[in-house]
């Protein structure tokens, strides 16, 4: 059997744009052209006005109003509906974890965010295989995080309020001498 040819008219491409490993540069910055990198981290702060989906729903190239105003419309109306697990003890004591002041913790509320705009994206998409690789692509890895019970963001939440999550990872100032370096031009 040879595995260096390929049948004719199969195609081999796929949705991600994924080209030869070859032709990768560390170097490069990444460019998602779905996120603003301007835009702020306050989930609620994000309405319907503000986001639209590329998709086909708008025509060719149009503009697509999302299905869920907020990522706070998406997550009481999808994301906790729809999402189904046994949660555990939590608290460091293992199984899943999950507060339902998620928005107390910035890092599921940006987690979430980010799911919701792929989520809106996938649901717009041409590709009827777009949701599936939202399942397995996006949900999945962020989920796993979310809701570890031993060292997720809500790991330790307690019933009463007590604990809404770690403070913000500690950090330095960047020397400028190093600040050309790291700074994107």
């Amino acid at each position: 059997m040879k595995l260096d040819t390929v049948e004719e008219g199969w195609d081999t491409s796929d949705e991600t744009g994924y080209q030869n490993p070859d032709d990768y540069d560390p170097t490069a910055a990444d460019e998602d052209p779905t996120l603003d990198p301007d835009e702020d981290e306050n989930p609620e702060s994000t309405t319907a006005a503000d986001e639209t989906v590329e998709g086909s729903e708008g025509g060719e190239g149009g503009e697509v109003e999302p299905m869920y105003g907020s990522v706070v419309e998406w997550v009481e109306d999808f994301f906790t509906q729809v999402i189904r697990r046994r949660l555990g003890a939590g608290g460091g004591e293992g199984g899943l974890a999950w507060d339902d002041r998620w928005w107390l913790y910035p890092e599921v509320a940006a987690r979430l965010k980010s799911l919701w705009y792929a989520w809106e994206e996938a649901r717009v998409s041409d590709k009827a295989s777009a949701m599936s690789s939202w399942w397995i692509h996006h949900l999945e890895p962020h989920l796993r995080v979310i809701l570890d019970g031993e060292t997720g963001p809500m790991a330790h939440a307690k019933p009463d309020g007590s604990f809404s999550g770690w403070p913000a990872l500690p950090h330095q100032p960047v020397p400028a001498e190093l600040l050309p370096a790291l700074v994107a031009d």
